[in-house]
């Protein structure tokens, strides 16, 4: 559905995509993840046809998107990370608005999927960024598109609204819709993606099934709080320490993975040596999250 190849985008002197190489299938739901700033939404206006590429190759269902003249040329529904709107129309006048064929029908069925049917004539100056969201969503939706680019879905909502949204993604995905989405909520992704891909300073760090990273991933982690911080000095040791695969620290936190759970007495007995106080432990599955934290600190 989505082939990219060597793709490069520069703005000024900075390079934002730095050869990026990517393959989404069709009918599969695609995570996007990375950290702010490394270029996924970049690459999804790309895609969109609101920015054109510098260097490099995208194709959508094998279309060239460099030799579209008009972005609705390219049979996809798309959701910015802020999505706008008129503020003097309704949620169900902006609907009309942006359908092929205005259809009441389409309009009131894509305002029950957004939970929006209660607010359908309201003014969407008046709307929170949530609604925005959602009508955001509404608006990818309305002309049907067998191919859906949603740049964070759920950023804006609270968690039952995030829930819905991931609801909605399963349907798409059932009904044979291809979706590629991003966001900072790795949990979601491991809910619903067939496939995940993270970039890194423009370039794909990894890009593979769900279910292959959590085969090759399957070592415990040991979650730890300690009462104070761990010295940098006993944390290099720890890290070398015989069965701990790698150590990741965040907010205070630490996250070793570990070759088995026999390791976890074998690392308390340790901490204990050096005076180092804990909070609470506890021992786990690998997560999507330790994977990216991984990447991230071992840059």
């Amino acid at each position: 559905m989505i082939t990219i190849k060597g793709l490069k985008k520069e703005f000024g002197d900075f390079q934002v995509l730095q050869g990026l190489d990517m393959h989404v299938r069709a009918g599969e739901v695609y995570g996007f993840i990375g950290q702010n700033g490394v270029g996924k939404t970049t690459t999804m206006n790309i895609l969109a046809g609101l920015s054109q590429p510098t260097e490099g190759q995208c194709l959508i269902r094998g279309k060239d998107i460099t030799t579209v003249t008009h972005p609705g040329d390219l049979g996809l529904g798309y959701l910015p990370e802020e999505p706008r709107f008129y503020p003097w129309l309704t949620a169900r006048e902006t609907l009309l608005y942006l359908s092929e064929v205005p259809s009441d029908d389409r309009v009131r069925e894509i305002l029950g999927w957004t939970g929006l049917a209660e607010g359908a004539d309201r003014r969407v100056g008046g709307f929170s960024r949530g609604m925005k969201q959602r009508l955001g969503i509404g608006a990818a939706l309305i002309r049907n598109p067998d191919l859906f680019i949603l740049d964070e879905p759920s950023s804006a909502l609270d968690p039952e609204g995030r829930s819905g949204v991931l609801r909605l993604i399963k349907d798409l995905k059932d009904m044979g819709k291809t979706i590629l989405f991003s966001t900072h909520i790795l949990a979601d992704v491991e809910r619903i993606c067939d496939t995940v891909g993270m970039i890194d300073d423009g370039q794909m760090v990894f890009e593979k099934p769900l279910i292959q990273l959590q085969v090759e991933h399957t070592q415990p982690v040991l979650d730890i709080v300690p009462m104070v911080p761990i010295p940098p000095h006993v944390a290099d040791t720890l890290s070398k320490l015989a069965g701990v695969v790698s150590l990741t620290e965040s907010g205070g936190s630490w996250a070793l993975r570990v070759t088995g759970p026999g390791v976890s007495l074998a690392v308390m007995s340790f901490l204990a040596e050096h005076r180092v106080a804990i909070e609470s432990y506890a021992l786990r599955k690998t997560r999507l999250e330790d994977l990216f934290l991984q990447e991230v600190c071992e840059k």
